[in-house]
């Protein structure tokens, strides 16, 4: 096995002391999918609101949390039996979720010039890496002038350039 993937099971090995406390104490493989995405939240609000330095630590210690959360809901299910469907689609979607959190955070706040209660939400969410600014970037302000066109005439552009 090549790549990070080949640290999953080290990793998961790891964590089993953790993982075994979890199942004592019969904690919902859910809640840990939910904590998942909470410590993704963290860390884009580190990276939103922290000046670059002092981000790094609070964002490594919330990532690490992140993907400890993320290898443990699934473990978990399996190992209290306690595996649906619905749980598999909540993972999946907290998964997602946590991976879009973190760029947008990069992308807002103080230091970029926007912010997530600016007049530019989308511009704002999709910035740094989340989205092709090119097809996702906000207009300035309501009303800014018609979308751009380009290649087919029956394939507009999806979104108007801000200054």
């Amino acid at each position: 096995m090549n790549g990070l993937y080949a640290l999953k099971p080290w990793y998961a090995d790891r964590l089993s002391g953790v993982r075994a406390t979890l199942v004592r104490r019969e904690v919902s493989p859910d809640t840990l999918t939910a904590a998942g995405v909470a410590s993704a939240a963290g860390a884009a609000a580190a990276l939103a609101w922290l000046p670059t330095g002092p981000a790094a630590l609070p964002v490594a210690v919330l990532l690490a949390a992140r993907l400890a959360f993320a290898n443990l809901d699934g473990a978990l299910a399996r190992e209290t039996g306690r595996t649906t469907r619905r749980g598999a689609v909540l993972d999946e979607l907290g998964d997602r979720a946590a991976d879009l959190l973190v760029p947008a955070g990069g992308g807002c706040g103080p230091r970029s010039g926007t912010s997530w209660h600016s007049r530019e939400p989308r511009r704002c969410a999709t910035s740094r890496g989340t989205a092709s600014r090119s097809r996702c970037t906000a207009p300035r302000r309501a009303g800014s002038g018609p979308g751009r066109r380009s290649g087919s005439p029956r394939r507009p552009r999806r979104a108007v350039h801000g200054p």
